[in-house]
Protein backbone atom coordinates (compact mmCIF):
# COMPACT_ATOMS: atom_id res chain seq x y z
CA UNK A 1 0.00 0.00 0.00
CA UNK A 2 1.35 3.60 -1.00
CA UNK A 3 2.89 5.80 2.07
CA UNK A 4 0.65 9.04 2.51
CA UNK A 5 1.20 12.16 4.02
CA UNK A 6 -1.64 14.42 5.23
CA UNK A 7 -0.64 18.00 6.00
CA UNK A 8 -2.95 20.15 7.93
CA UNK A 9 -3.55 23.44 8.80
CA UNK A 10 -3.78 23.50 12.33
CA UNK A 11 -1.74 20.44 15.07
CA UNK A 12 -3.61 17.42 15.06
CA UNK A 13 -2.29 14.98 17.35
CA UNK A 14 -5.07 15.75 19.87
CA UNK A 15 -7.56 15.62 17.84
CA UNK A 16 -6.28 11.98 16.45
CA UNK A 17 -6.22 10.96 20.80
CA UNK A 18 -9.79 12.54 21.79
CA UNK A 19 -11.03 10.47 18.91
CA UNK A 20 -9.37 7.11 19.64
CA UNK A 21 -10.96 7.88 23.52
CA UNK A 22 -14.53 8.94 22.30
CA UNK A 23 -13.81 12.59 23.61
CA UNK A 24 -14.15 13.79 20.18
CA UNK A 25 -14.99 13.25 16.29
CA UNK A 26 -12.66 12.48 13.42
CA UNK A 27 -14.10 15.21 11.19
CA UNK A 28 -10.82 16.94 11.23
CA UNK A 29 -9.02 14.29 10.17
CA UNK A 30 -10.00 14.30 6.99
CA UNK A 31 -9.87 10.40 6.51
CA UNK A 32 -6.58 9.82 7.53
CA UNK A 33 -7.85 7.77 10.06
CA UNK A 34 -9.54 5.56 7.98
CA UNK A 35 -6.87 5.01 5.35
CA UNK A 36 -4.96 3.58 8.01
CA UNK A 37 -7.45 1.12 8.79
CA UNK A 38 -8.02 0.16 4.71
CA UNK A 39 -4.18 -0.21 5.25
CA UNK A 40 -2.58 2.79 3.88
CA UNK A 41 0.67 4.04 5.84
CA UNK A 42 -0.44 7.20 6.87
CA UNK A 43 1.45 9.95 9.24
CA UNK A 44 0.79 13.98 9.59
CA UNK A 45 3.65 15.90 11.69
CA UNK A 46 2.47 18.49 14.10
CA UNK A 47 6.11 19.85 14.92
CA UNK A 48 5.87 22.66 12.22
CA UNK A 49 3.66 24.27 14.57
CA UNK A 50 6.47 24.46 17.00
CA UNK A 51 8.59 26.91 18.33
CA UNK A 52 11.54 25.03 16.41
CA UNK A 53 9.95 26.57 13.12
CA UNK A 54 12.58 28.85 12.42
CA UNK A 55 10.77 29.43 8.84
CA UNK A 56 7.63 31.30 10.11
CA UNK A 57 9.04 34.59 11.24
CA UNK A 58 11.97 34.37 7.83
CA UNK A 59 8.08 34.22 5.50
CA UNK A 60 5.92 36.28 7.75
CA UNK A 61 6.08 39.05 5.65
CA UNK A 62 5.03 37.54 1.88
CA UNK A 63 1.92 35.41 4.15
CA UNK A 64 0.85 38.48 5.24
CA UNK A 65 0.78 40.32 1.66
CA UNK A 66 -1.06 37.87 0.53
CA UNK A 67 -3.62 37.60 3.27
CA UNK A 68 -3.96 40.76 2.82
CA UNK A 69 -5.57 40.33 -0.62
CA UNK A 70 -7.32 36.95 0.10
CA UNK A 71 -7.94 37.01 3.84
CA UNK A 72 -6.68 33.36 3.59
CA UNK A 73 -2.82 32.31 4.56
CA UNK A 74 -0.01 30.81 2.82
CA UNK A 75 1.89 28.38 4.85
CA UNK A 76 5.34 28.58 3.09
CA UNK A 77 6.85 28.29 6.40
CA UNK A 78 5.52 24.95 7.10
CA UNK A 79 5.98 23.53 3.58
CA UNK A 80 10.29 24.50 3.79
CA UNK A 81 9.72 22.78 7.38
CA UNK A 82 8.32 19.80 5.95
CA UNK A 83 10.26 19.75 2.81
CA UNK A 84 12.36 16.93 3.95
CA UNK A 85 10.03 14.82 4.82
CA UNK A 86 7.71 15.27 1.09
CA UNK A 87 10.39 12.75 -0.28
CA UNK A 88 9.31 9.89 2.04
CA UNK A 89 6.01 9.37 0.41
CA UNK A 90 4.12 8.54 -2.19
CA UNK A 91 1.44 11.07 -1.98
CA UNK A 92 0.92 14.11 0.05
CA UNK A 93 -2.40 15.20 0.74
CA UNK A 94 -3.00 18.97 1.31
CA UNK A 95 -6.22 19.34 3.48
CA UNK A 96 -6.95 23.05 2.89
CA UNK A 97 -5.82 26.42 0.85
CA UNK A 98 -3.47 28.07 3.28
CA UNK A 99 -0.89 24.50 3.55
CA UNK A 100 -1.82 23.03 0.19
CA UNK A 101 -0.94 26.36 -2.06
CA UNK A 102 2.87 26.53 -0.74
CA UNK A 103 3.42 22.86 -1.45
CA UNK A 104 2.27 23.70 -5.10
CA UNK A 105 4.55 26.01 -5.32
CA UNK A 106 7.28 23.92 -4.28
CA UNK A 107 6.14 21.62 -6.81
CA UNK A 108 6.06 24.13 -9.60
CA UNK A 109 9.36 24.98 -8.90
CA UNK A 110 10.20 21.21 -9.65
CA UNK A 111 11.64 21.08 -5.72
CA UNK A 112 8.59 18.04 -5.34
CA UNK A 113 8.43 15.54 -7.45
CA UNK A 114 5.40 13.12 -5.70
CA UNK A 115 2.04 13.71 -6.54
CA UNK A 116 -0.12 16.21 -4.66
CA UNK A 117 -3.94 15.84 -3.82
CA UNK A 118 -4.78 19.68 -3.45
CA UNK A 119 -7.90 19.81 -1.34
CA UNK A 120 -9.61 23.74 -1.75
CA UNK A 121 -11.44 24.68 0.83
CA UNK A 122 -12.95 28.77 0.72
CA UNK A 123 -10.07 29.89 -2.10
CA UNK A 124 -12.90 30.51 -4.56
CA UNK A 125 -14.53 32.72 -2.40
CA UNK A 126 -11.70 34.53 -1.47
CA UNK A 127 -10.42 35.29 -4.92
CA UNK A 128 -13.82 36.02 -6.53
CA UNK A 129 -13.29 39.40 -8.22
CA UNK A 130 -9.65 39.22 -7.28
CA UNK A 131 -7.78 36.83 -10.01
CA UNK A 132 -5.97 39.74 -11.76
CA UNK A 133 -4.36 40.86 -8.71
CA UNK A 134 -1.06 39.47 -8.42
CA UNK A 135 -1.76 37.04 -6.06
CA UNK A 136 -4.83 35.58 -8.49
CA UNK A 137 -2.16 35.69 -11.22
CA UNK A 138 0.42 33.71 -8.69
CA UNK A 139 -2.21 31.19 -8.08
CA UNK A 140 -3.09 30.85 -11.44
CA UNK A 141 0.50 29.74 -12.59
CA UNK A 142 1.01 27.47 -9.32
CA UNK A 143 -2.70 25.58 -8.92
CA UNK A 144 -2.32 23.69 -12.20
CA UNK A 145 0.83 21.80 -10.13
CA UNK A 146 -1.57 19.68 -8.14
CA UNK A 147 -2.18 15.96 -9.71
CA UNK A 148 -5.72 15.70 -8.13
CA UNK A 149 -7.72 19.19 -7.15
CA UNK A 150 -10.60 18.19 -4.81
CA UNK A 151 -13.69 20.45 -4.11
CA UNK A 152 -16.65 20.34 -1.70
CA UNK A 153 -19.16 22.27 -3.69
CA UNK A 154 -20.22 22.64 -7.74
CA UNK A 155 -19.85 26.63 -6.89
CA UNK A 156 -16.28 26.25 -6.26
CA UNK A 157 -15.57 24.13 -9.26
CA UNK A 158 -16.94 26.08 -11.38
CA UNK A 159 -15.38 28.97 -10.43
CA UNK A 160 -11.96 27.10 -10.35
CA UNK A 161 -12.65 25.64 -14.46
CA UNK A 162 -14.02 29.30 -15.95
CA UNK A 163 -11.59 31.56 -14.25
CA UNK A 164 -8.13 29.84 -12.98
CA UNK A 165 -8.62 27.70 -16.19
CA UNK A 166 -7.74 24.35 -14.41
CA UNK A 167 -9.03 21.33 -16.36
CA UNK A 168 -9.42 17.67 -16.20
CA UNK A 169 -8.00 17.81 -12.41
CA UNK A 170 -11.38 18.80 -10.20
CA UNK A 171 -12.99 15.91 -8.15
CA UNK A 172 -15.64 16.74 -6.47
CA UNK A 173 -15.81 15.34 -2.88
CA UNK A 174 -18.38 15.95 -0.31
CA UNK A 175 -17.55 17.36 2.98
CA UNK A 176 -17.67 14.64 6.22
CA UNK A 177 -18.47 13.94 9.33
CA UNK A 178 -18.31 11.66 12.37
CA UNK A 179 -21.56 9.92 12.45
CA UNK A 180 -20.82 7.88 15.16
CA UNK A 181 -19.69 10.74 17.49
CA UNK A 182 -22.44 13.22 16.76
CA UNK A 183 -25.20 10.76 16.51
CA UNK A 184 -24.77 9.96 20.06
CA UNK A 185 -28.06 9.68 21.83
CA UNK A 186 -28.94 11.82 24.74
CA UNK A 187 -31.66 11.89 27.62
CA UNK A 188 -31.47 16.05 27.22
CA UNK A 189 -34.45 18.22 27.36
CA UNK A 190 -34.55 19.78 24.20
CA UNK A 191 -36.15 23.29 25.01
CA UNK A 192 -33.11 25.57 22.84
CA UNK A 193 -32.35 26.80 19.22
CA UNK A 194 -28.96 26.73 18.43
CA UNK A 195 -26.83 28.22 15.68
CA UNK A 196 -23.30 26.87 15.69
CA UNK A 197 -20.26 28.40 13.31
CA UNK A 198 -16.68 29.97 13.81
CA UNK A 199 -16.00 31.10 9.99
CA UNK A 200 -16.68 34.61 8.82
CA UNK A 201 -19.64 33.23 6.56
CA UNK A 202 -21.54 33.02 9.33
CA UNK A 203 -24.52 35.83 9.32
CA UNK A 204 -25.47 36.08 12.88
CA UNK A 205 -26.58 39.72 12.40
CA UNK A 206 -29.81 38.06 10.23
CA UNK A 207 -30.31 35.51 12.74
CA UNK A 208 -30.51 37.96 15.47
CA UNK A 209 -33.07 39.98 14.13
CA UNK A 210 -34.75 36.79 12.78
CA UNK A 211 -35.10 35.39 16.71
CA UNK A 212 -34.73 38.39 18.63
CA UNK A 213 -38.82 38.39 19.25
CA UNK A 214 -38.97 34.53 19.75
CA UNK A 215 -40.74 33.34 22.85
CA UNK A 216 -37.55 30.40 23.08
CA UNK A 217 -33.85 30.48 24.25
CA UNK A 218 -31.09 30.64 21.60
CA UNK A 219 -27.67 29.41 22.02
CA UNK A 220 -24.78 30.26 19.91
CA UNK A 221 -21.37 28.78 19.57
CA UNK A 222 -18.96 30.83 17.26
CA UNK A 223 -15.63 33.16 17.64
CA UNK A 224 -15.67 36.73 18.99
CA UNK A 225 -15.34 38.34 15.23
CA UNK A 226 -18.78 36.63 14.48
CA UNK A 227 -20.55 38.77 16.64
CA UNK A 228 -18.05 41.99 16.89
CA UNK A 229 -20.44 45.15 16.90
CA UNK A 230 -23.74 43.13 17.11
CA UNK A 231 -26.74 43.74 19.61
CA UNK A 232 -27.40 40.45 21.28
CA UNK A 233 -30.86 39.43 21.74
CA UNK A 234 -31.93 39.06 25.28
CA UNK A 235 -32.90 35.57 24.68
CA UNK A 236 -29.66 34.34 23.26
CA UNK A 237 -26.79 32.80 25.03
CA UNK A 238 -23.52 33.42 23.47
CA UNK A 239 -20.27 30.18 24.06
CA UNK A 240 -17.40 31.13 22.55
CA UNK A 241 -14.61 28.95 20.90
CA UNK A 242 -16.35 26.03 22.87
CA UNK A 243 -14.74 22.18 22.24
CA UNK A 244 -16.56 19.82 20.22
CA UNK A 245 -18.01 17.93 23.06
CA UNK A 246 -19.67 20.68 24.68
CA UNK A 247 -21.15 21.62 20.80
CA UNK A 248 -22.59 18.32 20.91
CA UNK A 249 -23.97 18.80 24.75
CA UNK A 250 -25.55 22.11 22.49
CA UNK A 251 -27.01 19.69 19.93
CA UNK A 252 -28.41 17.58 22.44
CA UNK A 253 -30.67 20.04 24.09
CA UNK A 254 -31.83 21.50 21.12
CA UNK A 255 -34.89 21.95 19.08
CA UNK A 256 -33.59 22.24 16.39
CA UNK A 257 -30.37 24.01 14.16
CA UNK A 258 -30.28 27.10 12.28
CA UNK A 259 -27.34 27.81 9.88
CA UNK A 260 -27.54 31.50 8.72
CA UNK A 261 -24.89 31.74 6.26
CA UNK A 262 -23.83 34.78 3.85
CA UNK A 263 -23.46 34.09 0.18
CA UNK A 264 -19.72 34.04 -0.56
CA UNK A 265 -19.51 31.43 -3.54
CA UNK A 266 -17.38 29.28 -1.28
CA UNK A 267 -17.82 25.88 1.09
CA UNK A 268 -19.56 27.67 4.01
CA UNK A 269 -21.58 25.81 6.84
CA UNK A 270 -21.17 22.51 5.47
CA UNK A 271 -19.74 21.17 8.68
CA UNK A 272 -22.03 22.26 10.96
CA UNK A 273 -24.95 21.12 8.53
CA UNK A 274 -23.63 17.67 8.62
CA UNK A 275 -23.04 17.39 12.31
CA UNK A 276 -26.81 18.88 12.69
CA UNK A 277 -27.86 16.43 10.46
CA UNK A 278 -25.87 13.75 12.26
CA UNK A 279 -27.43 14.47 15.07
CA UNK A 280 -30.96 14.43 14.18
CA UNK A 281 -31.90 17.85 14.20
CA UNK A 282 -34.31 19.76 12.26
CA UNK A 283 -32.22 22.21 10.17
CA UNK A 284 -33.03 25.34 8.39
CA UNK A 285 -29.90 27.19 6.30
CA UNK A 286 -29.11 29.76 4.28
CA UNK A 287 -29.52 28.78 0.57
CA UNK A 288 -26.57 29.13 -0.01
CA UNK A 289 -24.56 27.85 -3.08
CA UNK A 290 -21.90 26.76 -0.97
CA UNK A 291 -24.51 24.38 0.67
CA UNK A 292 -26.74 23.82 -1.86
CA UNK A 293 -24.54 22.53 -4.41
CA UNK A 294 -22.76 20.39 -1.66
CA UNK A 295 -24.79 18.11 -0.91
CA UNK A 296 -28.19 16.07 -2.26
CA UNK A 297 -29.89 17.07 0.67
CA UNK A 298 -33.75 17.94 -0.70
CA UNK A 299 -35.60 21.20 0.42
CA UNK A 300 -38.14 20.15 3.50
CA UNK A 301 -37.00 16.50 2.80
CA UNK A 302 -33.58 16.55 4.49
CA UNK A 303 -33.28 20.64 5.23
CA UNK A 304 -35.22 23.68 5.17
CA UNK A 305 -33.27 26.73 3.27
CA UNK A 306 -33.87 29.96 3.57
CA UNK A 307 -33.49 33.27 1.87
CA UNK A 308 -30.05 34.28 2.62
CA UNK A 309 -29.94 38.04 4.45
CA UNK A 310 -33.26 37.70 4.71
CA UNK A 311 -34.20 37.97 8.78
CA UNK A 312 -38.40 37.66 8.03
CA UNK A 313 -38.18 34.70 5.71
CA UNK A 314 -35.38 32.99 8.02
CA UNK A 315 -38.19 33.74 11.36
CA UNK A 316 -41.00 32.50 8.93
CA UNK A 317 -39.24 28.71 8.61
CA UNK A 318 -37.73 28.58 11.70
CA UNK A 319 -41.73 29.26 13.30
CA UNK A 320 -42.84 26.90 10.75
CA UNK A 321 -40.90 23.86 12.27
CA UNK A 322 -41.22 24.80 15.95
CA UNK A 323 -45.14 24.71 14.66
CA UNK A 324 -44.51 21.34 12.76
CA UNK A 325 -43.27 19.09 15.21
CA UNK A 326 -44.06 16.12 12.61
CA UNK A 327 -42.24 17.47 9.92
CA UNK A 328 -39.70 18.77 11.88
CA UNK A 329 -38.48 15.32 13.16
CA UNK A 330 -39.29 13.99 9.79
CA UNK A 331 -36.48 16.28 8.18
CA UNK A 332 -34.39 15.37 11.50
CA UNK A 333 -34.36 11.43 10.83
CA UNK A 334 -34.17 11.76 7.27
CA UNK A 335 -30.98 13.66 7.33
CA UNK A 336 -29.20 11.62 9.78
CA UNK A 337 -30.20 8.73 7.74
CA UNK A 338 -28.39 10.32 5.01
CA UNK A 339 -25.44 11.14 6.30
CA UNK A 340 -24.89 8.14 7.44
CA UNK A 341 -25.68 6.75 4.02
CA UNK A 342 -23.33 9.04 2.10
CA UNK A 343 -21.63 11.50 4.30
CA UNK A 344 -19.26 9.83 6.93
CA UNK A 345 -15.68 9.99 7.60
CA UNK A 346 -15.65 6.83 5.99
CA UNK A 347 -16.60 7.71 3.01
CA UNK A 348 -14.92 10.50 2.68
CA UNK A 349 -11.61 7.77 3.27
CA UNK A 350 -12.67 5.36 1.14
CA UNK A 351 -13.31 7.90 -2.32
CA UNK A 352 -10.15 9.73 -1.44
CA UNK A 353 -8.54 6.51 -1.31
CA UNK A 354 -9.86 5.75 -4.76
CA UNK A 355 -8.07 8.87 -6.10
CA UNK A 356 -4.88 8.11 -4.26
CA UNK A 357 -4.53 4.12 -6.28
CA UNK A 358 -5.02 6.27 -9.48
CA UNK A 359 -1.76 8.49 -8.93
Amino acid sequence: MKKVLFVYRTPRGQVLENWKKGKGPDSLLFGANHLKRLGYKVDFFDIAYSPLNIFHPLFYLFEHSIINVTKMGFKLDQATFLYSKFSKYDVIVATGDSVGLPILLLKYMKLINKPVVFMTAGLAGALKDKTNTWVGKFYKKILPSADIFTAYSQVEIDFFEKEMRIKNKIRYIPLATDYEYFSQKSSSERTVICAVGTEIGRDYKTFFEAIKKLQIPVEIACHTDNIKGLKIPKNVKVHINIPESEVLELYQRSLLSVIPCKERYRSSGQMVVLESAAAGLPIVASGISGITSAFSFENKKHIIFSKPHDPIDLKNKISFLLNNGSMASNLGKNASIKVKEEYTTMHFAKTLAKMIDHL
